[in-house]
């Protein structure tokens, strides 16, 4: 169960580097095109999930 959280929690954090990078290049004069609330709760949940392998009750 711990693995599974740590790749997923790695999975999320994946896609939220993606979305990062692909919005900043993409860009424009008006502003970014992804929403930053969006990606700041991908981060965070990613992490959550990652720490959350680490936990006594998910070590097997």
């Amino acid at each position: 169960m711990a693995v599974a959280l740590a790749v997923s929690g790695l999975v999320v954090l994946l896609v939220a580097l993606v979305l990062f990078v692909r919005s900043s290049r993409q860009a424009s004069a008006a502003g970014a095109t992804t929403n930053r609330r969006t990606l700041i709760i991908l981060t965070f949940l990613g992490l959550l999930l990652a720490l959350a392998s680490q936990l006594p009750v998910f070590q097997g």
